[in-house]
């Protein structure tokens, strides 16, 4: 092969090469800006995380079932979490358990 041919070959897998990596690009970056469909994504958005925040102090006593702004949670003995007002407070005082 003479270096005119040996030229033209490189010129032409370098340029292959340019193209097929562009195209590479252009794919994962199109993959990447569209959400796929059917399955769940991890990413959350900030307003969504700012409304259900807000929304915790809507939370349920596990006792008694009634709306309160804090909740202390506590362990139970298998190993269950319950979330309790003040006013149950006692009761797990009665159980012995564990507050986290």
């Amino acid at each position: 092969m003479s270096q005119m041919q040996y030229a033209a070959f490189l010129i032409v897998v370098l340029v292959g090469a340019v193209v097929y990596t562009v195209y590479r690009s252009r794919i994962s970056q199109e993959q990447s800006e569209a959400p796929k469909q059917g399955k769940a994504s991890n990413v959350i958005s900030m307003e969504g995380h700012r409304k259900a925040k807000q929304n915790a102090a809507d939370q349920q006593c596990s006792s008694c079932k009634k709306k309160n702004g804090k909740l202390i949670f506590y362990a139970q003995d298998d190993g269950s979490v319950v979330g309790l007002c003040k006013d149950c407070k006692v009761k797990a005082k009665k159980r012995d358990m564990l507050p986290l």
